[in-house]
Order: structure tokens, then sequence, then C-alpha cells
């Protein structure tokens, strides 16, 4: 007699799409997560930079010490390299600009309101934030 497999079959076809569907949901949650912790830290850090200023940090997503909020229109020395990260907070059009060693204007970025959560300051020196 020959034995029925079928059943054992859709057993480990429903354990499988079990599986699945749980693994699914568990990378979900944590994408959320990040999504939310990465949301969280922006928003704090929005807040923490004053209107009509520019403000600097010497890690990805606004992470560490950040560099006294800039508001004159002047060069501010940047002191750190790696990535880090920004926010153009002034009046609306303002643009930023990125200086390399020689206090050229390499970059300017699109205009307040504006801001990078992953920015290379390995080039930057100086930013004069008018």
């Amino acid at each position: 007699m020959t034995k029925n497999r079928g059943g054992s079959r859709r057993t480990w076809l429903r354990s499988m799409l079990a599986v699945v569907t749980g693994f699914s949901a568990v990378l979900t949650m944590a994408s959320t997560a990040g999504a939310a912790t990465h949301s969280t830290g922006y928003a704090a850090a929005a807040a923490s930079c004053p209107y009509k200023y520019f403000c600097a940090w010497p890690e990805p997503n606004f992470g560490g010490t950040p560099l006294p909020p800039m508001y004159n229109c002047k060069e501010y020395d940047i002191p750190w390299t790696g990535v880090g990260s920004w926010i153009n907070n002034q009046t609306p059009g303002t643009r930023a600009q990125f200086r390399s060693s020689d206090h050229v204007t390499r970059w300017m970025d699109d205009g307040a309101y504006d801001s990078d959560a992953s920015a290379d300051w390995g080039w930057v020196y100086w930013v004069k934030p008018c």
C-alpha cells in the first residue's frame, strides 16, 4: 500500500509559509523601529537648531556633540573629519557654503530649509552659512 504524502507536503508548505511570514514581520518591525529612531533623532536635531541658524554635528544622523549654532555671515571652522550631518534652518533660500582648506567654496546646499543626515566632512574645513 502506498502512503499518502500529500498531507505531509501540505503541512510542510504551511510551516514554511508561517516561517517566511514570521521572518517578514520581524524584518518589517526592525526597519520600522530604525526609521522611527532616525525620525526621532532628526526631530530632536531640528528642534535644537534655532530658526535663522546653521547647525553641524560630528556624526551621521545628527549624533554627537554639535558645534554651537552658526548665525553670523562668516567662516566657521569644522574641526572634525569623516561622516557627520547638518541642518540649514536659516531664512528661506539662504545657502550655506562648504569650503575646502584653501577657503574656496566647493559646494553650496540648496538653500534653507535643507539638511543632510550623512554628510562627508572629510574635505570640508570651513562653513559659511550665508
